[in-house]
């Protein structure tokens, strides 16, 4: 499991990349944010439950207890948190800026779990993490800034990068005595909670159509039940420090699919920095594998 866990973990990542695409094609179609978010979230509940279901993995079974079921859910907030705060700074800066500002997760969640398990990140990683703010910057198209840009708005999708943090941290450590599939379905079910809270006024209010299921199942997929699924079987087997570098994988995800889909531009600097993230993520990995062949 060692071996292939940053390949999944990987594809996780760059799942992450494919709703960005997504949710801006769904609001070209008229689709709002919030019934958006609910149904992608209750699709996911729904499609994880019935696997759930269908494996007959009963939670009574799973040697667990209420309070970590409850921990559990509590850490699928995060993910609830991620895409609010990430789709309110949207309104009041550019894309880039905010999945700059998203991007900055990686050192976060490096830092956020050196406190928890009290270990240092490694030379190499850290190297790894400039390597990928320096590759952010560049592939979001934010060297020259040319722009104003919203201090709340920057706030915000700040705030969604520690959430993402969260995210990446909580389902490596949470609940890992539990069937993977049954802990992807109760983070989903925290998470749908939340944007139930938080969205409930505009859900009320906005109308239903088949559009918005539509987006809201594909961007199911590929934000929560793929992702979510490999983070919580392959996370836990990845060094500390490796987990939250390979999630920058996201970012040049976002941009070759918007190029490939949407048909948005991508210049030189761009495709310099995609270069630099997959080289920063690349490298601690490869440099890891050398040192178990070498201690072998």
């Amino acid at each position: 499991m060692r071996k292939i866990a940053p390949f999944f973990v990987a594809l996780g990542a760059i799942s992450f990349g494919v709703p960005a695409t997504l949710m801006k094609i769904a609001r070209s179609e008229g689709v709002v944010n919030g019934p958006l978010l609910f149904w992608s979230f209750l699709s996911a509940v729904v499609i994880l439950g019935v696997i759930h279901i269908a494996r007959r993995r009963w939670l009574r079974y799973q040697h667990t207890n209420w309070k970590q079921l409850l921990a559990v859910m509590a850490a699928g907030t995060a993910s609830g948190f991620t895409n609010t705060f990430y789709i309110q700074s949207l309104k009041l800066i550019p894309v880039a800026a905010a999945a700059v500002m998203l991007m900055q997760a990686v050192w976060l969640s490096v830092l956020l779990g050196s406190i928890l398990h009290k270990r240092r990140p490694s030379r190499l990683q850290v190297i790894s993490i400039i390597l990928v703010l320096l590759g952010t910057v560049l592939a979001a198209g934010l060297f020259p800034i040319t722009q104003p840009l919203s201090l709340w708005g920057l706030f915000l999708a700040f705030l969604a990068a520690c959430a993402y943090a969260c995210t990446i941290q909580f389902t490596a450590m949470l609940g890992n005595n539990l069937d993977p599939l049954s802990k992807t379905w109760l983070l989903c079910v925290g998470a749908f909670l939340l944007i139930s809270v938080v969205w409930g006024p505009q859900i009320v209010s906005a109308p239903v159509t088949f559009d918005t299921i539509k987006w809201a199942f594909w961007i199911a997929i590929f934000s929560m039940v793929f992702p979510l699924v490999a983070y919580s079987i392959f996370m836990q087997y990845l060094e500390l420090g490796i987990g939250p570098i390979l999630s920058s994988l996201e970012l040049p995800a976002s941009i070759t699919i918007a190029f490939l889909v949407l048909g948005e531009r991508v210049d030189g600097l761009q495709i310099l920095g995609v270069f630099i993230i997959i080289g920063a993520v690349i490298l601690p990995n490869v440099w890891g594998m050398r040192r178990q062949n070498q201690l072998r």
